[in-house]
């Protein structure tokens, strides 16, 4: 194995980059939804969302906390349940990059409202191409950056907390109040279901546990830690962005409009750049690293051209990477609006992570040296109990969001992966794909 890590990463470090991940344009977009579901207690709803996040990744939690993954999630997925499941894992996964160009279009839209003669798309993809740089100059390097960004994103969200929480009006606690439930249960379940998947991506951090140092120990720590975070940061700041101003004001609002009402001009300027533009720049900085990972262990076991995984010096594989940030740039070049590429994206997603939990469910017997490795010393009834809740939950969550989804986006979808399945068998066939072994138990 190449640039393994023994004295990488520790826990700040996967601590920075998992909040860092997890808090994005979310946070920022849709607690205004979730307000004009639900009312006042859209709080709750978040603080029920990142229960429910929770719940969703308890198999990465328990994978990190048994072996180190050298090609993420891909890894495992290949491992446990052979090669053409991986391969067509992989390739799903994969296209999670384009997700990197809304996070770009959503940094130019901010940096466009605070200097309007910026144009977006420019502005869009001179981020994208600065965050690739960074991962170009090594995973030590963008984590150094990440530390710095996401004590910035906390500073920012944190003011707009303390300033909001002395700004709330009478009766934001009140439950018995017409603008709490406003929509009855109905609301309040879909406000949680629209936040849930911005509560999930603390567990991308697996994929760093190649240049983690302890990664049995501070992967898993660092995903619970994070979710302990967001528990805090979201409720708090949900409870402003509907606690400030009347519900009907605020409902499916940006969280600029309660900030700009309760902060001076020089404070809501040092909020724009610490709360969501960091929360974006934070995001878009580890994605680099989270969605080439795969494809460069794939390039090593044959599913694609091997030359494609060549490194740098710092480590870093720039093709991969730079394959990456064109698919980036590609939908800002083409001017997709942000819900295009979101809801291009999340199904695939969902689809993705319910193989990735069959894995992790059959690990024990796969492997049963990574299990006797285990830092979490649960028995495996206890753990069967857990992945099994986690499946059901996730399934749940995926067929009341596919009510959201248009009959020719999953068709499109279900179509993508049947390809990706069949793509994976006849290149199997051909004696190219040799598997390496991609894991390790430290």
């Amino acid at each position: 194995m190449e640039n393994k890590a023994k004295s990488g990463l520790g826990f700040k470090e996967l601590l920075a980059l998992s909040v860092g991940q997890v808090i994005g344009a979310g946070v920022v977009t849709l607690v205004g939804q979730a307000i004009g579901a639900t009312g006042r207690s859209a709080y709750l709803s978040f603080a029920f969302a990142v229960v429910l996040g929770l719940c969703i990744i308890l198999p990465y939690i328990m994978l990190s906390s048994m072996v180190r993954v050298n090609g993420g999630n891909y890894s495992f997925v290949a491992t446990i349940l052979g090669e053409r499941w991986g391969g067509m894992y992989g390739m799903a996964f994969t296209l999670n990059g384009f997700t990197l160009g809304m996070f770009g279009i959503s940094l130019g839209t901010y940096l466009n409202a605070l200097f309007p003669s910026l144009n977006i798309k420019a502005t869009a993809i001179i981020a994208v191409t600065i965050f690739y740089v960074c991962n170009i100059l090594g995973v030590g390097f963008l984590a150094r950056i990440q530390k710095v960004m996401s004590t910035c994103l906390i500073l920012g969200l944190a003011t707009f907390v303390v300033v909001g929480l002395f700004n709330l009006r009478p009766g934001t606690f009140n439950f018995t109040a017409p603008d709490f439930f406003t929509d009855g249960a109905n609301g309040f379940f879909n406000a949680t279901l629209l936040l849930v998947f911005s509560c999930t991506g603390q567990s991308f951090v697996v994929s760093y546990s190649k240049e983690a140092s302890n990664p049995r120990r501070d992967v898993p720590l660092a995903i619970i830690a994070a979710s302990g975070v967001i528990l805090v940061i979201y409720s708090l700041i949900a409870i402003v962005a509907g606690g400030v101003l009347p519900v009907e004001q605020v409902a499916g609002q940006p969280l600029t409009l309660v900030a700009q009402k309760i902060m001076s001009p020089p404070l809501y300027l040092a909020f724009i750049f610490g709360g969501p533009i960091m929360a974006l720049a934070t995001t878009l900085n580890s994605s680099f690293t989270v969605f080439s990972r795969p494809l460069h262990q794939m390039t090593r076991d044959g599913w694609i051209n091997p030359k494609l995984a060549t490194t740098n010096k710092s480590g870093s594989p720039y093709i991969l990477l730079t394959i990456c940030y064109l698919i980036a740039v590609v939908p800002i070049l083409m001017d997709l609006s942000i819900s295009t590429i979101t809801s291009n994206s999340v199904l695939i997603s969902r689809i993705s992570d319910i193989v990735a939990i069959m894995a992790v469910i059959l690990l024990p017997k796969r492997l049963p040296d990574a299990w006797e490795n285990r830092y979490f010393k649960i028995s495996k009834p206890v753990f069967y109990a857990m992945m099994g809740f986690s499946l059901c939950v996730s399934v749940f969550v995926i067929i009341l969001s596919m009510r959201n989804l248009t009959p020719t986006l999953i068709i499109f979808t279900l179509v993508l992966i049947t390809l990706f399945f069949v793509y994976s068998s006849l290149r199997q066939r051909t004696g190219k794909v040799k598997m390496e072994k991609s894991y390790e138990l430290q």
